[in-house]
């Protein structure tokens, strides 16, 4: 059981928050879709739109047209709200089975996310916009020490955003910080070995500027405001991604951070490649250092790949391969990661994930690395 709830704290993570893949579609820029510039959090009345005319599947669309379904896929459906007001709604379950087949076989599911949104807006232009996520935690699977109480009602983010010019957008409040490839998966090496996990937000400021060719974001932060103040990693992080051709960008990006314990540096390089029609190759690796107040700096790597296919609209397959190593010049284990499924979209407003994923840590000189199974589903409704 112990082994369990280590599997399970490190699956619960996992949140849908954007869809880097989809530059295979032709979308390099996550503002297209999204509030937010950077991805994640609740889409816009076009990504709503191109999610019904062109991601998800026709299953129960009958007769009706792409135009039609693009009219519907507002929050009252073909209803229209005031200009001023964009509600949302985000449920996922998730089921976990760990080293299916064997005598250790164990089960486990759970309501991973209940989240409501709201997007409110100053002028039609939407040049000046709210934004905010209250989202469910689960309550853990542990027992509780004495006193301590869990909040299962959360914010997710809240900022202010303005479109300060043409190509500058200015976020500020609390957001994911800007790094990397920000993918959906958070349990992957490049997002919870780097400091970026699901409840991983901070407050602070984003600028970010959009070029046709490239893309630059610099975001400042002072940590989790909500965190006891020794505990906030306070630092600055940027992301710059660059088009070398239609739908292939290659990018770096850099975050350092620190607190009264840790100082933090991360650094990574990065390329997303789309081809066909709305498949994608995605790559990310970096190195993570950190050093501690008291104690010698460490210094590891970490790999991010996938390959995503499309195979009919509203449904694509995927490999995903990754590495981590905590300490580069020590006997500690590589960590790696292999797994495959499917993402579908079998109509608006309902996503299933099911996927088989396989760890293995490897330890230098030894004969057979040690590796188990896991198999995971998700379904998720968002309105």
């Amino acid at each position: 059981m112990s082994r369990l709830l280590v599997v399970i704290g490190l699956l619960l993570p996992l949140k849908l928050w954007a869809y880097p893949q989809f530059i295979g579609y032709k979308y390099s820029s996550c503002l297209t879709c999204h509030f937010n510039g950077n991805g994640n959090g609740p889409l816009n009345d076009y990504g709503r739109a191109l999610w019904a005319t062109e991601i998800a599947g026709r299953l129960g669309a009958g007769k009706a047209t792409d135009e039609e379904l693009g009219e519907r896929s507002g929050f009252l459906g073909k209803y229209q709200l005031p200009y001023w007001i964009r509600p949302g709604l985000k449920a996922r379950q998730l089921w976990v089975e760990t080293n299916p087949g064997s005598s250790g076989e164990q089960s486990l599911d759970i309501l991973m996310q209940a989240e409501a949104n709201l997007a409110l807006f100053i002028g039609k232009s939407q040049k000046y916009a709210l934004v905010a996520s209250l989202g469910y935690v689960p309550e853990p699977s542990r027992p509780l020490g004495p006193g301590e109480e869990i909040d299962t009602l959360i914010s997710r983010e809240h900022y202010f955003r303005l479109q300060a010019t043409e190509k500058l957008w200015i976020y500020t409040g609390m957001m994911d910080k800007v790094y990397g490839i920000r993918h959906a998966n958070h349990t992957a090496y490049s997002r919870a070995r780097t400091g970026l996990a699901q409840n991983d937000q901070a407050h602070g400021v984003v600028a970010h500027y959009i070029n046709p060719k490239w893309e630059l974001s610099v975001n400042a932060f002072l940590g989790n405001l909500y965190q006891q103040s020794e505990l906030r990693q306070e630092g600055f992080s940027s992301l710059f991604e660059y088009e070398l051709k239609e739908n292939w960008r290659v990018g770096a990006t850099l975050l350092n951070s620190k607190n009264d314990f840790v100082s933090n540096t991360r650094f990574g390089v990065l390329s997303r490649a789309g081809y066909g029609s709305g498949s994608a190759l995605l790559f990310e690796t970096g190195i993570i250092q950190d050093k501690p107040e008291a104690g010698d700096s460490v210094m590891g790597y970490y790999v991010y790949s996938e390959a995503h296919q499309r195979v009919k609209r509203g449904y694509h397959v995927f490999v995903t391969g990754q590495a981590y190593k905590q300490d580069l010049s020590s006997d500690a284990a590589d960590n790696l990661k292999f797994g495959f499924g499917l993402l579908a979209f079998p109509m608006q407003r309902i996503e299933f994930r099911i996927e088989a994923e396989n760890t293995q840590l490897v330890f230098a000189g030894a004969d057979v690395p040690r590796y188990s199974w896991a198999l995971l589903g998700q379904i998720h409704l968002s309105l």
